[in-house]
């Protein structure tokens, strides 16, 4: 049997609004509930090196420092890097 690489997509949004000041910001809409714990660490990884946390009153995973092409593109590469299938909002495939 054939391991498939687990996927995501990539809701990018603003953020910024409230208390909440992003540079870049975005929702998980997949379905990760099947990912192994292993995968789901890994995917943290990828969110730490490209600079996002989870931010629980938005429900959505945030950078506040940097810019936001610099952040999407960091999390794209990232998760790429990772073996991340990203079925939409992958930045990269816009330039």
């Amino acid at each position: 049997m054939t391991k498939s690489a687990p996927v995501i997509e990539l809701s990018w949004r603003d953020e910024n609004y409230g208390s909440v000041c992003a540079v870049a910001a975005f929702r998980n809409y997949a379905g990760t509930l099947d990912w192994s714990d292993r995968t789901h660490q890994r995917f943290r990884g990828c969110l730490k090196r490209a600079g996002f946390a989870f931010h629980d009153g938005r429900c959505s995973y945030i950078a506040i420092s940097g810019t936001r092409e610099d952040r999407q593109r960091a999390l794209c590469d990232e998760l790429a890097r990772a073996g991340f299938q990203i079925d939409s909002g992958d930045v990269r495939a816009e330039a």
